[in-house]
């Protein structure tokens, strides 16, 4: 039996988990590891284009869906070869492995039952994708578990395989919210960071959807769109879904957290764009990331993230599809102020680490911008030795 496969269980050993993570760089020693069980599918619907657009307005060109009304009212199913599945699994088994030697605890979310499952709101159908990138859905911020607000359709029933998981750590005293639940209707995704024309637009209003009436924009925001430092929270804001979230996070947590908010970095997650590698430091894709952040942290220093060869990533045969871009492999995972955890497959990263003083465990990951994930995505760190006033601006 796979890792990915093997159901959860509660713990009932003597030293129980106790949900603490304020940053990104403090020790790990606890760690969500998602699992690919079940996947057998991408489907492009309007939500998950809109989501990827960057990455994906080149492929949905280049097949004609704007030409010929493909992309509309229908399901544009991207089927996933079992030899590329069994690889993804291979390299999470990996990761792993990798993370156990260190010492750190690994929990898995429970195994998708069902596979390609369909999912249906009064709104819209989908076809359920498995909790892989356990980051995206989930902020922990101290001791408090907080669920997101998922948006892309096929995500929303994601964290229901992490719930044995958060139930066993609110037993232990962890505190459990969740965002406003988005319905995802028609309409209801703003598209303004994006410059689409007319005829984009009108492929990403997909008329199978229904629309709720006197709906607007409403709630819809990813947990990789933070970046945690210990008092001091980066929230990544590109449209009016996503700064509903962000208003959410400060009328809820405004008293023990500073919430600073990014105007446009990205579309939508943050850590291919920059991660804290301790107090002091960034990894970031560019120079020019350094001008979104508040005045505070333009004196840390910054390692930029070397240029990357296309090469560097596998093609697929019917279908060369990338939802994220190819600066993925900098989404990495930090153990601790001094270790991290980096693609084995983005060399040119392991090297600048490692003249930096860093020690560099390299895994390898080869099918990332095909599931568009890295090593942060994959993991959500629920307890770290960090505390709320280890490093405050």
């Amino acid at each position: 039996m796979r890792l990915a496969e093997r159901s959860v269980e509660l713990v009932t050993h003597d030293e129980v988990s106790v949900v603490s993570s304020y940053d990104e760089w403090s020790p790990l020693k606890e760690v969500i590891l998602g699992h690919s069980s079940g996947f057998r599918a991408l489907q492009l619907d309007d939500s998950f284009c809109l989501f990827h657009w960057d990455n994906l307005k080149e492929f949905i060109t280049r097949n004609g869906f704007f030409q010929d009304d493909k992309l509309q009212g229908r399901w544009r199913t991207i089927e996933i070869e079992g030899s590329i599945l069994d690889e993804l699994a291979e390299d999470l088994e990996g990761l792993e492995t990798a993370l156990v030697r260190q010492g750190i605890t690994v929990r898995r979310p429970a195994p998708t039952p069902n596979p390609h499952a369909e999912i249906q709101t009064p709104f819209w159908k989908s076809i359920q994708s498995p909790p892989l990138n356990v980051r995206d859905q989930t902020i922990i911020l101290g001791s408090t578990i907080v669920e997101t607000a998922p948006q892309v359709r096929a995500r929303v029933l994601e964290n229901q395989y992490l719930r044995p998981l958060f139930q066993e750590y609110f037993t232990q005293g962890a505190r459990w919210l969740s965002m406003p639940q988005p319905s995802l209707a028609r309409g209801s995704l703003d598209d303004s960071f994006f410059d689409l024309s007319p005829v984009e637009r009108k492929a990403l209003s997909d008329p199978i959807t229904e629309q709720l009436v006197g709906l607007s924009r409403e709630l819809a925001f990813d947990g990789a769109q933070t970046a945690r430092l210990g008092k001091d929270v980066l929230v990544n804001v590109a449209n009016a879904n996503h700064a509903l979230g962000y208003d959410w996070l400060v009328r809820e947590f405004g008293s023990s957290f500073k919430f600073h908010k990014l105007n446009r970095l990205s579309d939508s997650h943050i850590d291919s764009m920059l991660l804290p590698l301790r107090p002091g430091l960034w990894l970031v894709r560019h120079r020019g990331v350094l001008d979104y952040l508040p005045a505070p942290f333009h004196t840390w220093d910054y390692l930029e993230a070397p240029e990357v060869d296309e090469d560097n990533f596998p093609s697929y045969s019917g279908f060369n599809l990338s939802i994220s871009s190819k600066f993925i492999d900098m989404n990495i995972l930090s153990l601790d102020a001094d270790i991290v955890v980096v693609n084995s497959l983005y060399p040119e990263l392991v090297h600048l680490l490692e003249r930096n003083k860093f020690t560099v465990i390299p895994v390898q990951h080869r099918h990332r911008r095909l599931f568009g994930g890295g090593f942060h995505c994959f993991t959500l760190d629920v307890r770290r030795t960090g505390t709320l006033e280890d490093y405050t601006t």
